[in-house]
């Protein structure tokens, strides 16, 4: 490896980590750009499960349910089967999963009846449902944090069907528009096959058609994307439509939404109609995450020394000056090796961080701070975010009064922010470590993902 040494004052020390196989860090770090108005996004993800109806128990012993992909043609109003191999838990950008005890479990052939404990789901009340939900990921797109606008766009498709399949539709590549007043619509391309449960040798295919699928309100562009319930409650469907219009369930979803559902047969799952199943009609909370870079930290006083992969030659030790302030990486990398499944379906790896040594006898010194922050983990077009990242801080031989950072735990909130690793506010020195814990999300595509964690010191 190469280390480059700064002929500037002390300034942040970036540590570039790496190893040759699995769930690994590497890559070398960079300058983070501030926010500017308009801003191209990537890796944008939509998690929705529409409402609780689509993962309910239906009254012929079946049930409701969600599928990746466009599925194809039954030739016929009739229960799907496992030979078919329409339903799919996930394809290309699109995943189902249902919100387990650990983590998000992808929903299978043989679970899509069942809710996160295992048990099956009734086609009565508002508990025993699956609670499935489409996952589409690698969304692309532009926003303006200045004016509260963005435009995100999906490739990807998913289905829902209804009693086991003998009612069924699609949609397909989703665009979210956000506008500056807060308000913004989720529309995709739909496509299914109309059915009748009075005859059950209607099945018509449905020309596709762009449809809305949600209208939000309330939505604010940030850094990190936003949660928040589509429009449903209060919500009148179109003239024509038979519609309960009191109690405490009183909606529908949007005006062409439910015309098109006239067209599949379905039509009654998307509005209130008086029933007990009304309370599982509400939509279900949808979230949107991006990540927009920030503007970068006023410049420390520190040192700084960058560490690129390739051979291993340790950094010489240098004692410090009478008086001074001084720290150190160790040689080597943090290496996380292969990644386990758990039982969430999400990946986990450990490792530790190269050890760091901090001296400062500085009289009067007001103590400093060491600081850490991982960039996304890539794997040519696949990635996670560096929020997957947590770490456990430790210090040792202090000769002074040092404060660790606290646990780190990864996606709650992670490593994607910049966090303490050590500090104090008087001089004083130690040697300081941590154990890394990376919990990589369900789905995640096999591969080698790199990141770069910048290890920051700042000295006051």
């Amino acid at each position: 490896m190469t280390i480059r040494r700064s002929p500037l004052p002390p300034a942040p020390k970036l540590l570039s980590l790496a190893a040759a196989a699995g769930l690994v860090f590497a890559g070398a770090a960079a300058a983070t750009p501030a926010v500017a108005a308009e801003q191209n996004i990537s890796d944008v993800t939509l998690a929705w499960g529409l409402n609780s109806e689509v993962g309910a128990g239906a009254y012929n012993g079946s049930c409701n349910f969600l599928s990746a992909g466009t599925a194809g043609n039954t030739g016929s109003s009739r229960a799907w089967t496992s030979a078919d191999a329409f339903h799919k838990a996930s394809e290309g950008n699109v995943s189902v999963v249902k919100n387990g005890t650990n983590g998000d479990i992808p929903v299978t052939w043989d679970n899509k009846c069942q809710t996160a404990a295992g048990t099956p789901v009734k086609p009565t009340g508002t508990a025993d449902v699956s609670g499935n939900k489409i996952v589409l990921s690698q969304g692309t797109g532009k926003v303006d944090p200045a004016t509260g606008t963005g435009t995100i766009s999906w490739t990807g498709s998913f289905t829902a069907a209804f009693y086991g399949g003998l009612t069924y539709w699609s949609a397909k590549d989703p665009v979210l528009t956000v506008k500056s007043d807060g308000t913004a619509t989720l529309k995709a391309t739909a496509s299914g096959y109309g059915a009748d449960q009075g005859d059950s040798t209607v099945w018509n295919p449905i020309p596709a058609k762009t449809i809305t699928l949600a209208n939000l309100k309330g939505i604010t562009v940030d850094k990190d994307g936003f949660t928040v319930t589509p429009e449903y409650l209060g919500v009148k469907a179109p003239a024509g439509v038979t519609q309960v219009t009191t109690g405490a369930n009183f909606g529908a979803f949007p005006e062409d939404f439910v015309e098109f559902q006239a067209a599949t047969g379905g039509q009654s799952y998307w509005l209130s109609s008086g029933g007990g199943a009304d309370p599982r009609k509400v939509t279900t909370p949808l979230s949107v995450g991006w990540t927009l870079p920030t503007a970068p930290e006023p410049e420390p006083v520190g040192e700084s020394k960058d560490v690129n992969v390739g051979v291993n030659v340790p950094e010489p030790a240098v004692d410090p000056e009478p008086g001074a302030f001084s720290w150190s990486i160790a040689a080597g990398n943090a290496a996380l090796g292969t990644a386990t499944q758990n039982a969430g379906g999400g990946f986990k790896a450990t490792g530790t961080l190269p050890t760091i040594t901090v001296s400062d006898t500085r009289a009067g010194s007001a103590g400093w701070s060491i600081n850490g922050k991982a960039s996304a983990f890539v794997a040519g077009a696949n990635t996670f975010g560096g929020a997957s990242l947590g770490w456990v801080p430790s210090a040792s031989q202090p000769t002074g009064t040092i404060t660790t950072g606290g646990a780190v735990t990864a996606n709650d909130p992670g490593l994607g922010e910049v966090r303490t690793l050590a500090s104090t506010n008087a001089p004083g020195g130690a040697v300081l470590d941590a154990g890394l814990t990376l919990l990589a999300p369900a789905g995640t595509p096999a591969g080698s993902y790199k990141s770069t964690l910048t290890i920051t010191a700042i000295s006051e």
